[in-house]
């Protein structure tokens, strides 16, 4: 692996060819640039039937590129687009941006690495129900990838146009609801090391005069990728120019006492050979490499849309989705023990000691822990379409939605059972940490620890609207959205703990609704009836939308955008407007999603340390709010050749992040304001004292960092970069080529952790964007074949955990496609993902690699089968 040959430098200048043009996911943006041939279509980031999003650049995936990327699921299709960043909720794991609390790994969308809490995500322009224990991201990937017709990405803010949430922008995903016909796909493939991913999926519609209707069916399975079977990951990171992070909870352990470390030799150790504990000798190991670094996943997807016309003037419509996926998480708990004197086992290397900390682990003998989760989310809708007078239409709706996830945690360690079984004085029955053998009945007891979270949520949404043309100007008609929504959104949140024969349950829960209404207007200053030298087109939109939250108060927020074309062939485009985001329900609680103390090791300047990380909610919490604008070019001097670049300014304040777990929180000083290094035995006391849950077991003695990771406002950000892309095709006699490029370069990224704090630029460090990633690809077609090869660019960044600080060497990773349409109905294909075989870039913390900017699965080959009729 990491195989940096001459055949890569290769395929590195072929794919360089494809930055004369943009990547192929681009190409069919020109689906939504058109969209003004279709009146009856809506294009994602206005609600007005055939007018694009004035201002705006969209970003479009049509059918056969969904069909044709190297993915098994929706998610994992828009994480190719260089403007989502990994950072959040994502199934490879990770801590930064509130990861630590994806319970149930499922993966929410990330447009220019703010939050996923600051992508709106919308099927068909409507909203998904939240999911995740604590309501915090949506997943696309309920939907099966073969329902798409397109999906569209508008990187730009749309709080003015779709409310609460689209502060970095809206992604929509668009259904075939018009297609009719038989399809069929199936999907294998098997990396190297023996992780399998497959897809079975079909779809079946019918059009008939007047109606249509479609259902859509996906079954995807992905097996463990275990951490063994990853050569990088590690934590002792010494051969590779790094620290040796691995934990001294080892069996036999490392008795600690006095600031003095001594490790427990093989065998164990007893008053017959206690003179052979040495001062500063430590047992280190590396029980991780039993990790699920991707978990064990089955989803099963089913959606359906059904529409009928009733006369010449009505038209009832309806859909839904239904999603439900689970597998296994394995856990490693690490113990340090408080072992008193009265243990029968106790031995001390200082004579006269009556208490000493021992850091030990049960792995060895029995395992990691194997907790299942599970989640559910479906969605129905129901409305009515009607033509009015001209040609304005209203339509209604009423959709209801609701999801549950269950991280169902029956495996662990019980802090009760194992401070008892420690104060045993039978030797038959005593916990044993000292290297010698336990009876297995005391361990099981230890290792049955509730830690269930369940996160439910409900989402009740009623909309109205109507639009059409009021008058006509000389450059076209002048066209409205007027409408009104009504939103309900339910939450609720338990936390149960204890033992299977008394568990303990915490539960929360809270319901707000929401109330809108919203305009836009759309006005073609200069068109084809009056284009003259300079302005071929000159388009004004203008938006805005009001909402009152039940518990928040109200926010109004506008956009307005330009479009000027001086000739046909370059575009010039610019928007400005304001979003908005209320906290939700978990963000507030106190109590919810797994609130409390826990006993977490973290790295240090020098090495691992041990102490209490605080996480919950904060009920004195205020709403985000951002500014945003952009402007942008398109040119496209011949049909074959579309250059495109955009700016993009993004001033996001108050944000809302918890912390707890966050990479080098002990060490950044960016985040120091919420640190409190080596703090005394009497805050120990206290913090444990105060009520809050204590969901893992903790060492008062061995508390060397309390970090208050509770959900806060932080001070503020503000985002500054560039989108590029560019597309061109050209024939060499029979054959066929495209190629493209596109990207997203930060210019700036600013944060300031607190308001009044500093303000440090902080892109290109770890936790926050890289500053340039791109994607590049090249294809080709003769006759019934075709192949693409893919260049996926992620630049080098800062490592700022440690000191001094790490370079982090650029990620480059290479795809190659082979498509056979060996007629009008069966496709095959073979593809190879990680084609090099190229290992995440080395990072000096636990683990190795960054889990947020990078993908550990190594290189994968897959063959895929389509039939359709």
């Amino acid at each position: 692996m990491g195989n940096r040959n001459s055949f890569k430098v290769l395929l590195a200048a072929t794919s360089a060819i494809a930055c004369i043009a943009s990547a192929n996911a681009q190409e069919t943006q020109n689906s939504a640039a058109d969209a003004p041939e279709d009146q009856s279509i809506i294009v994602t980031g206005s609600r007005i039937r055939g007018i694009a999003p004035v201002g705006s650049n969209v970003i479009a995936i049509g059918a056969d590129d969904i069909a044709q990327e190297p993915v098994t699921s929706t998610n994992d299709l828009l994480r190719r687009v260089p403007q989502v960043v990994s950072l959040g909720a994502n199934r490879n794991g990770g801590s930064a941006q509130n990861g630590a609390a994806n319970a149930t790994r499922g993966a929410g969308i990330n447009l220019r690495g703010i939050s996923t809490n600051a992508t709106l995500l919308l099927y068909d322009g409507r909203r998904f129900p939240p999911q995740g224990t604590q309501g915090q991201y949506t997943d696309p990937s309920v939907l099966p990838a073969i329902a798409l017709e397109r999906v569209e990405v508008v990187a730009d803010g749309a709080s003015a146009v779709y409310g609460s949430d689209a502060i970095a922008g809206v992604v929509n995903f668009i259904l075939r609801r018009n297609f009719d016909g038989v399809e069929v796909r199936a999907r294998a493939g098997i990396a190297e090391g023996g992780y399998t991913e497959k897809q079975f999926a079909g779809i079946f519609g019918k059009k008939w005069d007047g109606g249509s209707a479609m259902i859509a069916a996906e079954y995807t399975d992905n097996t463990h990728l275990r951490g063994y079977d990853l050569d990088f990951y590690q934590d002792d990171n010494r051969n590779r120019g790094g620290r040796d992070l691995r934990v001294q909870n080892c069996n036999p352990g490392t008795i600690s006492l006095g600031g003095k470390t001594y490790a427990i030799p093989q065998g164990g150790v007893t008053a017959a050979n206690v003179g052979s504990l040495v001062a500063g000798t430590a047992n280190r190991c590396f029980y991780n490499a039993l990790d699920t670094v991707i978990p064990e996943q089955k989803r099963y997807n089913v959606t359906a849309a059904v529409s009928q016309d009733v006369g010449e003037s009505v038209r009832l419509f309806a859909d839904g989705f239904y999603s439900y996926r689970n597998g296994t998480i394995a856990g490693i708990n690490n113990i340090s023990a408080t072992v008193r004197n009265t243990n029968p086992f106790f031995v001390t290397p200082v004579p006269g000691t009556t208490q000493q900390t021992v850091l030990w682990s049960m792995v060895p003998t029995l395992g990691p822990d194997f907790n299942p989760y599970h989640g559910e989310s479906w969605n129905v809708v129901g409305g009515i379409e009607a033509k009015l007078v001209g040609d304005f239409k209203a339509t209604a709706y009423y959709a209801h939605g609701e999801s549950e996830d269950v991280a169902d945690r029956r495996l662990g360690v019980n802090t009760a059972a194992l401070n008892a079984a420690l104060a045993d004085t039978n030797p038959a029955t005593a916990l044993n940490v000292f290297g010698g053998p336990n009876n297995p009945a005391t361990l099981a007891k230890i290792r049955d620890n509730l830690f269930i979270i369940t996160g439910r949520t409900k989402l009740d949404v009623a909309n109205v609207q109507l639009d059409g043309s009021l008058f006509d100007l000389p450059g076209g008609a002048v066209r409205v959205a007027l409408g009104g929504e009504y939103r309900e959104e339910y939450t609720y949140t338990d936390l149960k703990t204890g033992q299977a024969a008394t568990p303990r349950t915490t539960a929360d829960s809270g319901t707000r609704n929401v109330k809108a209404v919203f305009g836009e207007l759309f006005v073609p200053i200069v068109g084809s009836g009056n284009a003259m030298p300079g302005i071929e087109q000159l388009s004004l939109s203008i938006a805005g939308r009001y909402e009152k939250y039940s518990d928040f108060g109200s926010t109004t927020n506008p956009k307005i955008g330009l479009t000027w074309k001086p000739v046909e062939s370059l575009t010039l485009r610019g928007s400005y407007g304001t979003s908005f985001r209320a906290p939700t329900f978990t963000e507030v609680s106190t109590i919810a999603g797994g609130a409390g103390l826990y006993y977490d090791t973290l790295p240090g300047a020098s090495g691992n340390l041990t102490g209490i990380g605080i996480a919950g909610g904060n009920p004195g919490l205020k709403p985000e709010t951002a500014t945003t604008w952009s402007v942008g070019a398109e040119f496209r001097p011949i049909s074959a050749l579309r250059l495109s670049l955009t700016y993009f300014d993004i001033d996001y304040k108050d944000q809302i992040q918890a912390l707890r777990g966050t990479p080098g929180i002990l060490t950044n000083p960016l985040y120091a304001s919420f640190v409190k290094l080596n703090p005394s035995q009497t805050e120990v006391n206290a913090l444990i004292a105060s009520g809050l849950p204590i969901n893992q077991p903790i060492n008062a003695n061995a508390v060397q960092f309390i970090v208050d990771g509770r959900r806060q406002n932080l001070g503020r950000s503000r985002v500054r970069g560039i989108d590029f892309a560019a597309y061109a095709n050209w024939e060499m006699g029979a054959v066929k080529f495209d190629a493209g490029v596109s990207g997203t370069y930060y210019t700036k990224y600013l944060f300031q952790p607190l308001p009044g704090a500093a303000v440090s630029n902080v892109i290109g460090l770890i936790n926050f964007p890289q500053k340039f990633r791109s994607q590049a690809d090249i294809g080709a077609k003769l006759g019934i074949f075709s192949g693409r090869l893919t260049w996926n660019h992620l630049a080098a960044y800062t490592n700022t955990t440690v000191t001094p600080v790490q370079k982090v060497s650029n990620y480059d990773t290479f795809d190659l496609g082979l498509n056979v349409e060996v007629n009008e109905h069966l496709r095959i294909g073979f593809d190879v993902r990680n084609l090099l075989n190229e290992d995440p870039p080395f990072v000096d913390t636990s683990r190795g690699y960054d889990p947020q900017s990078a993908n550990p699965i190594p290189r994968m080959f897959s063959m895929t089968a389509g039939v359709k009729f």
